[in-house]
């Protein structure tokens, strides 16, 4: 107690060094030091400083919140920027898959085996590069039917391919693990 009495004593005699006739205002409250006395002033002071501490904690406050809504303002627009991305990589890809089952068609009308060798080379790079994308076949030959990834467009009698794919008419194709085109397939049935 003593100790904060001298603290006090001494910033009131720095303020009245500084300024013999200070004079503040607490919230229309005129501070006037030479008609109060020791504990009034003080008392002044002191709810001077409550309220200026409490607006000091308003402030902080109100920069926390725009600091944290500015946060996820940035994590927002990037999550907007991957999916805008990632939207326009697959319909560029999209696009792209027909060209795949073109050269599928076309391969089945090249007899030429220098042809066939500079085709084939051509479409394993263009799968190389969709493949850098994350672009990945849908494998369904042989496999059981599995209505996530494939489209049963005919059905074949087949006793030993009962419930799986005995061709697939249309490659399938998955993005980043997620379901691009599903594989059109022929199924086999048994009576």
């Amino acid at each position: 107690m003593k100790e904060q009495k001298k603290k006090n004593e001494k910033l009131e005699q720095e303020l009245e060094v500084a300024e013999p006739e200070v004079e503040t205002q607490v919230e229309d409250q005129v501070i006037d030091r030479d008609n109060m006395t020791d504990e009034e002033y003080i008392s002044a002071l002191e709810t001077r400083l409550g309220q200026a501490i409490a607006e000091a904690n308003e402030c902080k406050s109100v920069a926390q919140r725009l600091q944290a809504d500015f946060d996820n303002y940035r994590k927002r627009n990037a999550s907007i920027h991957e999916d805008s991305k990632a939207i326009g990589q697959s319909a560029v890809i999209e696009k792209m898959l027909t060209v795949l089952d073109n050269c599928d068609l076309a391969r089945k009308y090249l007899t030429d085996e220098a042809a066939l060798t500079g085709f084939n080379m051509m479409e394993t790079q263009i799968l190389n590069a969709l493949k850098g994308f994350g672009l990945e076949e849908v494998d369904a030959e042989g496999k059981d039917f599995d209505a996530k990834f494939m489209n049963a467009v005919e059905r074949e009698k087949n006793e030993e391919m009962n419930g799986k794919v005995v061709s697939v008419l249309q490659k399938g194709y998955k993005l980043n693990g997620k379901l691009l085109r599903p594989a059109h397939v022929k199924v086999g049935y048994a009576e």
